[in-house]
């Protein structure tokens, strides 16, 4: 097997080094590492670089899958071993990888488990409530996703399947695209990858978790993933049942009494996430009446009307409004027909009415 290792990068000038040098330190030595650079405003690309990779700067923001995109096609390996640029690879990624291959051709990719390199608060809260399905060592099997944090895809397997160039959910979407078109992902518990993210004051926090729950709205509306039905029952989020899998996650895996400590933290993280979902949602709903104002009548030059094809309801909605200035019409008729001081009075009796006006006189 000979693998490109691809590094999506933007602003981590202080963690890409580490990365780029855990791929090169590889027992089974990697054909090339490409950093693909995401618009960087800091110093990401020169760090990379002085640490033997090969580096691509992308002029605009691709996001992480674009990121992704763009190392795919610059690669020349048979296999595209993807690593985050806040992840340290173990030594023997590549040749676990390349073992499954071999035993296994059913098998087009293979990611293991994520270890905390961030010790602390804020760092135990990243890793418990974004990896909780990843923590615990378990049992090596078939998985329907894996995070793209270090994971190999074979490059026959990937074919013209691409990344969403988005920031949210794009390994899931990749990942069932990949799917699809036959074959397992393949879960190694012995590959230990460790994440050494920046996350570490409460802001950071924050906005990590609201994103979080973003990402939660839009894979549950686009994709066939477990929690799907929060999408159309969103009052089940107020039941928390992200917190109570990470919760027990977290017992299983031996952390018991850490998920008691830090239970008011995982608390706060989970209504973060809620605000993110249905600021999302929000967000989706606008999206939908932009698009149904433009399929409304538009004035074109001239003040005609160039209508395209109506809805039943915008035609119900038509229908009521005609009745509507029908019924207006029908009732000033009708007072007009019934008052004695207006002017249709005199065209139906001249002579009434001259004497009206006498005794009025």
């Amino acid at each position: 097997m000979r693998a490109s290792v691809v590094i999506p990068c933007r602003n981590a000038e202080r963690t890409v080094a580490d990365s780029v040098r855990s791929a090169f330190e590889q027992t089974d030595a990697p054909l090339e590492v490409l950093v693909v650079d995401d618009a960087s405003t800091d110093a990401s690309a020169d760090a990379a670089r002085r640490a033997g990779a090969r580096v691509i700067e992308s002029r605009s923001r691709r996001n992480a899958g674009g990121a992704r995109n763009v190392g795919i096609a610059a690669a020349k390996g048979d296999a595209f071993a993807f690593l985050d640029a806040d992840a340290v690879a173990p030594r023997d990624w590549l040749e676990r990888a390349r073992r499954t291959f071999e035993r296994d051709p059913g098998i087009v990719a293979v990611g293991g488990r994520i270890a905390n390199g961030r010790p602390g608060r804020w760092g135990e809260l990243d890793w418990f409530l974004n990896h909780s399905e990843w923590i615990r060592a378990g049992r090596p099997g078939p998985r329907k996703n894996i995070p793209t944090m270090g994971i190999v895809y074979r490059r026959d397997a990937v074919g013209d399947v691409r990344f969403p160039e988005t920031n949210s959910g794009e390994d899931t979407a990749f990942a069932l695209a990949v799917l699809s078109r036959g074959g397992r992902l393949w879960y190694d518990p012995e590959i230990v990858l460790t994440h050494r993210h920046e996350r570490l004051d409460p802001e950071a926090f924050r906005e990590k978790q609201v994103a979080c729950g973003r990402t939660i709205y839009l894979t549950r509306m686009k994709l066939d993933r477990p929690g799907k039905a929060l999408v159309r029952w969103p009052a089940l989020l107020f039941l928390f049942p992200h917190l109570w899998v990470t919760v027990a996650r977290m017992a299983r895996a031996g952390y018991a009494l850490r998920a008691v400590a830090l239970f008011p933290w995982l608390m706060a993280g989970e209504v973060h996430r809620i605000r993110g979902f249905f600021e999302a949602r929000k967000d989706r709903a606008a999206e939908v009446h932009t698009s149904r104002r433009e399929e409304s009548p538009e004035v074109i030059e001239g003040g005609e009307f160039s209508h395209r094809e109506e809805s039943p309801r915008s035609n119900r909605a038509e229908e009521l409004r005609d009745a509507g200035a029908r019924a207006q019409r029908g009732i000033r008729r009708s007072v007009e027909a019934y008052s004695p001081s207006r002017a249709p009075v005199a065209k139906r009796d001249p002579e009434r009415a001259s004497a009206t006006r006498e005794e009025t006189a």
